[in-house]
C-alpha cells in the first residue's frame, strides 16, 4: 500500500472517529454540542490527521535514507514512489533531488548530471547548494571532466565540513576519487582515509572509500596496503559494484 493510501484511510478512519464520538455527546448530551465542542473537536481530528501523515511521511524518509546508506535499490524505488506520490505538489523539487541519488549509485551519472543542473534550487533547503555542487562534482569526474569536478569538490568541501560528519565525509570522497583519478594517489590517501573512517554507520559510502584506497596503495606500489584495503571494501558492502570491483582486484593482485 502506497504512502498516500494509507494517510487517504488514516484520515477516512478519523472522520468516522469524529461523527462516532460527537454522535455519541449528542444523544447523551444534547445540550452541550451547540456552541464551540464541534469546531474544537474537529480541529482536533485536523491536527492529529496531520501528525499521523508527517509521521508516516517520516518513516518513509527514514528508511529511503536507509536503503541508500546500504545501496539497496528496490527499497530505495520503493520509498522514493511513497514520497513522490505524498509529496507530489509541496515537495517536488527535493523529490527529483533524492532521485538523484538513486541515479548516482545506479551510475547513471549523465542523467544524475542533468537532472541535478535543471533542480530549482530556490525550492530546495538552504544548505542543499553544497550538497548539490558536490553531486555534480562527482558525476562530471565520472564523465571524465576530472579538472572541473576537482575545482567544485574543493570549492564546496569548507560548507561541507561545517554541515556535520556525514557532510564532510561525503565531500573528503568526492575530494579523494578526483585526487586518484588526475593521477595523485598520495594527495588522495588522506582524503579517503578519513571518510572511511567516519562511515561505518553509511555502508555504500564507507565500501567507495576502500575501493578507491586500494586503487591508491596499489599505484603507489603498497601492495600488502592495497590488498587489506579491497578486503575491507569487499566487508563493508558485500555485494555492491564496489566490492565486486575489490573481489576482482584481489584475484589478480601479485
Amino acid at each position: 500500500m502506497s504512502l498516500r493510501s494509507r494517510v487517504r484511510l488514516t484520515s477516512i478512519a478519523l472522520v468516522v472517529i469524529w461523527v462516532v464520538v460527537w454522535a455519541v455527546v449528542w444523544l447523551r448530551h444534547p445540550g452541550s454540542i451547540y456552541g464551540k465542542w464541534e469546531l474544537v473537536s474537529a480541529f482536533l481530528v485536523i491536527v492529529i490527521g496531520v501528525g499521523i501523515s508527517n509521521i508516516l511521511a517520516r518513516k518513509s524518509l527514514r528508511a529511503f535514507r536507509s536503503a541508500l546508506a546500504i545501496a539497496d535499490m528496490p527499497t530505495a524505488r520503493r520509498e522514493h514512489a511513497n514520497l513522490a506520490d505524498f509529496w507530489r505538489r509541496s515537495g517536488r523539487e527535493i523529490i527529483k533531488a533524492f532521485r538523484v541519488n538513486i541515479l548516482m549509485l545506479e551510475e547513471q551519472y549523465q542523467d544524475a548530471l542533468e537532472e541535478l543542473q535543471a533542480l530549482d534550487r530556490g525550492k530546495l533547503p538552504k544548505n542543499a547548494t553544497p550538497v548539490v555542487e558536490n553531486q555534480i562534482a562527482w558525476c562530471q569526474m565520472n564523465l571524465d571532466k576530472l579538472d572541473k569536478g576537482m575545482q567544485i569538490a574543493q570549492s564546496v568541501l569548507p560548507q561541507l565540513e561545517r554541515m556535520g560528519p556525514d557532510y564532510g565525509s561525503s565531500g573528503h570522497l568526492v575530494l579523494g576519487t578526483a585526487n586518484f583519478l588526475l593521477g595523485k594517489p598520495h594527495e588522495a590517501v588522506p582524503h579517503l582515509e578519513r571518510t572511511y573512517l567516519s562511515s561505518a554507520h553509511l555502508p555504500a559510502m564507507r565500501v567507495t572509500a576502500a575501493f578507491y584506497l586500494g586503487e591508491c596503495f596499489s599505484a603507489l606500489g603498497k601492495l600488502e596496503e592495497a590488498r587489506k584495503a579491497y578486503r575491507e571494501a569487499e566487508l563493508a558492502l558485500p555485494n555492491s559494484k564496489f566490492a565486486s570491483r575489490a573481489s576482482e582486484r584481489l584475484k589478480i593482485a601479485p
